[in-house]
């Protein structure tokens, strides 16, 4: 069972989907070297070559990208596949192979061992809302709940014509529609740490 709507007309805040009860599945602990790692098509032309992305659900529709194989296959290993489908409505912040290559190795290797599931899980939740939102909505929000002490700024675009970013990540490629969401594509993985667990926004 999940929880965890959008709440941009209430505060100026949307929380991610959460997770409240999941039985995790052993899985084999995933290497970092069976992972993509590289982007094998332009970031502008992701997507571009499907007639209507409507006809596919975000996670189908994630699948036809071999940027975003990386992000799907930790979607998989996390078992939350399931409960993103249940979702009536859902936005994935979609970081590319070249984003996850970005993090520390050692880092994405502790994620992906066998014990660490849950750990993992929670961190994909920071790039899924259980709601359709828009990059326009986006800028009328400052932040992103994890949980009561936990968040995720938004920041704003800049004069310079900077792009919205969510917890330092910018969007790379926005509101390609599904079924039953969106999907906006992001160049670095989010990562909730002690320094986003204040309630300030950015």
């Amino acid at each position: 069972t999940m929880g965890g709507l959008a709440a941009g007309n209430e505060g100026k805040q949307l929380d991610v989907l959460v997770v409240e009860e999941q039985v995790m599945v052993p899985v084999a602990t995933l290497s970092v070297t069976a992972l993509a790692m590289e982007n094998t098509e332009d970031i502008n032309d992701m997507f571009d070559n499907i007639d209507d992305t409507e006809k596919y659900d975000v996670l189908a529709l994630a699948k036809k990208s071999p940027n975003l194989s990386t992000f799907v296959k930790l979607l998989e290993q996390a078992n939350l596949v399931d409960d993103i489908q249940r979702v009536k409505e859902v936005t994935l912040f979609a970081p590319t192979n070249e984003a996850f290559a970005r993090m520390p190795k050692d880092k994405l290797q502790t994620l992906l061992a066998s014990e660490n599931t849950a750990l993992l899980s929670r961190m994909l939740q920071s790039h899924i809302i259980a709601s359709d939102v828009s990059s326009l909505s986006l800028r009328d929000n400052s932040r992103i709940r994890i949980s009561d002490e936990s968040y995720i700024p938004i920041g704003q675009p800049g004069a310079a014509g900077s792009n919205v970013t969510i917890g330092g990540a910018e969007l790379v490629k926005s509101d390609i529609e599904a079924s039953n969401g969106r999907i906006h594509v992001i160049d670095e993985v989010i990562l909730p740490s002690e320094d986003l667990r204040s309630g300030n926004t950015r």
